[in-house]
């Protein structure tokens, strides 16, 4: 019987182990349910690594369900459920690298059926929802993580208009890979390609144009992989 030769080990990235320490602090009871964690500019001074990782094993926490981030308030530790050790799924996908390819392509295949949905049922306040979205990446417009969480955010309430429990569900499982996927996106390509066609997306779902919606999130997710493949192309220009 053939078997497959050993392989070198990966240097684990350093938001893997921001992740594992805060992740033991939690399991741990260092830091029981409920407990505030400490700021951002406090973890990163004492773990010694950029703020960047620590918002990185954050993010990872909390699509695990272990913490929780509340809005002006911080971040705290969840009451923790047997799900929360028991879901063997979700920590594969919150500790892997995931290449950034293969997030536009899932994003592809998963949002180009999710807008036609969303133009189909949305009511009145999923549009409403939407626009607030769009509203705060306009706010955050000069600034890289946070456009980047509002961006994110604006796909989650899309789903979330499809009305589909499942889509909800597994883009909630995603999030983290998915938001540091963004993040990635937005410092590099810049902020007018999303702002251009998440507005259009606002009007198409609007309009209950179910073919105009799916054709925009195909366009915008396919310019976003030919952005980031040439980088020869420009960003679209702001448009009122």
């Amino acid at each position: 019987m053939n078997h497959k030769p050993l392989k070198p080990i990966k240097k684990e990235s350093v938001g893997s182990q921001v992740f594992r320490q805060l992740r033991d602090q939690v399991l741990r009871r260092a830091w029981p349910p409920g407990t505030k964690l400490p700021s951002e500019h406090e973890l990163s001074r004492t773990m010694d690594v950029s703020r960047v990782s620590i918002r990185e094993g954050i993010q990872r926490l909390v699509s695990l369900g272990i913490l929780e981030t509340r809005h002006g308030e911080g971040t705290f530790v969840s009451e923790l459920k047997a799900e929360t050790y028991f879901n063997a799924l979700i920590p594969l996908l919150a500790l892997d690298e995931t290449d950034i390819f293969h997030v536009l392509e899932y994003r592809l295949i998963l949002e180009k059926g999710s807008a036609a949905l969303a133009a189909q049922r949305a009511t009145e306040q999923d549009i409403a929802d939407l626009e607030a979205g769009y509203e705060r990446m306009v706010q955050h417009q000069g600034n890289v993580a946070e456009f980047a969480r509002a961006d994110l955010e604006f796909h989650l309430i899309l789903a979330k208009a499809t009305g589909n429990s499942v889509m909800v569900k597994v883009n909630n499982v995603l999030r983290s890979v998915l938001g540091i996927s963004m993040e990635n996106i937005v410092s590099t390509l810049g902020m007018q390609d999303g702002l251009h066609y998440h507005r259009l997306l606002i009007d198409a779902v609007r309009a209950h144009d179910r073919e105009r919606a799916e054709k925009l999130m195909e366009q915008h997710v396919l310019r976003t992989i030919q952005r980031l493949k040439t980088g020869s192309e420009p960003a679209i220009s702001n448009r009122p």
